[in-house]
């Protein structure tokens, strides 16, 4: 894999050009190549950041005095803390790993606030995601534990998640990239490790695609947690109050058809998809269903609208067209506008005003009655139909 231009698009998304980084650098191999990876990246305004943990006696220490060199060669500051970890656990009864983890970050909090930095960089990689993942498994983790560490929460950026240990393995030795090896990664006491050494070398000798099957059910989770999220927003946007919420995320995975309304919308759960209306004063009759494309029939009635079910966003949303609205209407390539479609259609000022439009995000999927978006039409590569009747 070319690691540095996948990691200067990624990291693109991640920061603005002039942000300030603070790059958490242990020494070891994921950190080094982070912190050479953002030195090509050009960014600025970089500083280094380094915990002495005192875990590893006189190993520790030379970590610390390899990282201090590090940031001479760089020509970078480094701010640099040590703690006493093993008297702040008899404080404690958490597991010297929490600890350590509470201890790195809230320094790196720290020196973010008092040295007005933008982010905290860190060097987790797809392999740790996996460890992860499979740490809050045997935890009984919910969905937040299953779908491991986002790219970017809050001031921490880990720009390193798409890129395995081998890749980083092979950067640093085209780039001849020296780095320090912590003993304590053999040691099989910590459950990391013994995922790590045993059970995922056991899991590829099942399947040697685990690993990259493991990741994509995070990606998945992560994507339901997203819509869950979008969700929660929107129903609070459309005032609904917290109870019916709850209920709402309690049955949407459920049978479909369950209704719920609020003073000016209501919510439909459909196939593990939540579908929002706006409450008219004229009642508005509305049918959904889901087929798969072998069952699919072609209805030409202008108030059926047939939809590529993959491509859309849900919820789906009910409202009445506002200036500046434009879609692509069916079998055209370019855009229209709202406006300039109705006067094709010869439209009255009266019609126009009952006219609702079915919006899938941002984008207006079918101008109901008349004519559905050319980029939500069925196709030879679609596998599911929505088929929403009025």
């Amino acid at each position: 894999m070319v690691i540095s231009k996948l990691f200067s698009s990624q990291f693109s998304r991640l920061v603005a050009p002039k942000d300030r980084i603070l790059v958490a650098v242990s020494g070891g191999l994921d950190s080094i190549v982070l912190l050479d990876l953002l030195q090509k990246h050009g960014m600025n305004d970089l500083a280094i950041v380094h915990c002495n943990f005192q875990l590893r006696g006189k190993e520790s220490d030379e970590d610390e005095k390899f990282v201090k060199n590090l940031a001479k060669f760089y020509d970078l500051p480094i701010f640099c803390n040590r703690f006493d970890t093993k008297s702040e656990q008899k404080k404690s009864k958490d597991s010297i790993q929490m600890i350590a983890r509470n201890l790195r970050y809230t320094y790196f909090s720290e020196v973010l606030k008092k040295e007005k930095f933008d982010y905290i960089a860190v060097a987790h990689h797809a392999d740790d995601q996996i460890e992860t993942f499979f740490i809050n498994l045997l935890r009984s983790g919910g969905v937040k534990g299953l779908r491991g560490m986002l790219p970017k929460r809050e001031h921490i950026i880990r720009p390193l998640l798409k890129f395995s240990r081998q890749d980083l393995e092979d950067y640093a030795i085209k780039n001849n990239l020296k780095y320090r090896e912590d003993t304590s990664n053999s040691d099989d006491y910590y459950l990391r490790n013994k995922i790590r050494h045993h059970l995922i070398p056991c899991l590829e000798t099942l399947d040697k695609s685990a690993k990259s099957s493991v990741l994509q059910t995070m990606e998945n989770l992560q994507n339901l947690e997203t819509q869950s999220l979008q969700n929660l927003e929107t129903l609070q946007n459309c005032g609904f109050s917290a109870t019916q919420i709850r209920n709402i995320q309690k049955t949407i995975n459920g049978s479909s058809g369950k209704q719920f309304m609020s003073k000016t919308h209501r919510a439909v759960t459909h196939n593990g998809q939540l579908l929002i209306e706006t409450i008219n004063n004229e009642s508005v009759n509305c049918k959904i269903d889901m087929v798969d494309i072998e069952n699919f029939k072609l209805n030409t009635n202008p108030n059926v609208a047939q939809l590529d079910f993959d491509k859309l966003k849900f919820p789906l949303t009910l409202r009445s067209w506002e200036k500046g609205d434009f879609f692509v209407p069916f079998g055209q390539r370019g855009k229209q506008k709202l406006s300039d479609f109705f006067i094709n259609q010869k439209l009255s000022r009266f019609e126009k005003e009952r006219i609702l439009l079915l919006c899938s995000g941002e984008d207006i999927v079918w101008v109901i009655g008349f004519r559905i978006d050319n980029r939500y039409k069925i196709s030879a590569q679609t596998k599911r139909v929505l088929v929403v009747s009025f």
